[in-house]
């Protein structure tokens, strides 16, 4: 699928006369080797790939902030396909895992001369810069952009302008976006289950009634709004449940254990803690230090946190573990190559599995990387077999 390229440059040449008095956000960019936070690396949602230890997350988040709009770029040659990826914020070990993931594929494809180009940047929870990206990659001529988007809607216009263009949307791990562009093509997780699963498992291990937190991410993000629908709906069936604090972390260790450590002597009693991914391990050191009692933590699939289970947690200590995948980084670049090709036919709205760890499996990860986050990865055929359908 090659897109439509006069309409394209009459676009490009409209977005440079708007964007020439507030400037882009292009400009600041850096292009580097590729990226290389991996899961081996350090993330990620599921978002998952926020197993951040509090040193690694704090780490992240400064490069974060002294590297902030740095993209990462694979620059080929010949005639594949140039597809770029904005991701709203890489400060935890899932994102990372995330951008990892989708540069393994694109270098797996590069090396079969099925993509010639692969950008990585970063909007750090900016929402007028990943707006500025996409039209960035607009210009650049992208044939495809893959989007973990910051909201909803605030990315809706410039959507709309990129496969106005011809050029197709790929969201991924935040979505839904609210746009019904013929080119915009959704790779979501059904969060809701997500959260209905791990929330309803902690109020069963409290006997039903109690008093817990809700560990949210990053307020305003689609991701966070949707997690917390979840929450809420498995509350329904707990009348004699408590949410006696809901505490944002952005998803990482750092802000999760500080956070926790101004709300702890506020509340008399906590038995279960919700989670959304990358912070459990942090709520298990915000109760250690304030010497409490642990509570029924909900895990998130982070190497901290199941090394812990798997090796210092109390014995008997039993909980359950559930994350995004981050491999659908990966995911989405297969799906974009295969909008490009036009050989296959694939739906507007696609389902991506989440991962679930419980207490017999859990000696299975006693060795996993800090920063890696348990769950399964699959391949291309997989993505062909099972989302296309």
């Amino acid at each position: 699928m090659k897109r439509n390229k006069v309409l394209a440059l009459l676009l490009s040449a409209a977005m440079v006369f708007g964007m020439a008095g507030c400037g882009s956000s292009g400009s600041d960019d850096k292009n580097t080797g590729g990226t290389d936070s991996g899961n081996e690396q350090q993330e990620n949602n599921g978002d998952s790939g926020t197993g951040d230890s509090q040193t690694g997350a704090q780490d992240s988040e400064s490069q974060d902030s002294e590297n902030e709009g740095e993209d990462k770029k694979d620059s080929g040659t010949g005639a594949g396909y140039k597809i770029g990826l904005t991701n709203s914020f890489n400060g935890n070990s899932y994102r990372q895992q995330m951008e990892a993931y989708a540069q393994e594929a694109a270098d797996e494809l590069k090396a079969a001369g099925e993509i010639a180009e692969f950008t990585i940047v970063e909007a750090n929870n900016d929402a007028s810069k990943q707006v500025q990206q996409i039209q960035n990659f607009v210009l650049e001529g992208m044939d495809a952009i893959i989007i973990d988007p910051i909201s909803a809607t605030a990315l809706t216009g410039a959507i709309q302008e990129a496969t106005g263009a011809g050029i197709p949307c790929i969201i991924i791990n935040d979505g839904p976006v609210e746009s019904d562009e013929e080119l915009c093509y959704q790779i979501n997780f059904d969060t809701i289950d997500q959260m209905m699963t791990l929330t309803e498992y902690v109020c069963e291990a409290i006997g039903g009634k109690g008093r817990i937190i809700e560990l949210r991410g990053t307020a305003g993000a689609e991701f966070d709004n949707i997690a917390h629908e979840g929450v809420q709906k498995a509350l329904e069936k707990y009348p004699d449940i408590e949410v006696v604090a809901e505490v944002y972390t952005d998803w990482t260790g750092s802000k999760a254990q500080s956070e926790l450590a101004s709300v702890l002597p506020t509340l008399d009693k906590v038995d279960g803690i919700v989670t959304q991914g990358g912070d459990s391990y942090a709520a298990v050191q915000a109760f250690e230090s304030a010497n409490l009692e642990l509570p029924v933590i909900g895990g998130d699939n982070r190497g901290y946190f199941l090394k812990w289970w798997a090796n210092e947690a109390p014995e008997g200590y039993d909980t359950l573990s559930v994350s995004s995948n981050p491999w659908d980084g990966a995911t989405g670049v297969y799906v974009a190559c295969d909008i490009l090709s036009g050989e296959y036919e694939i739906p507007n709205d696609m389902v991506h599995p989440f991962a679930v760890v419980e207490k017999e499996q859990v000696q299975e990860y006693k060795d996993m990387d800090d920063e890696e986050i348990g769950t399964p990865t699959f391949d291309r055929e997989w993505v062909r077999e099972n989302l296309y359908k």
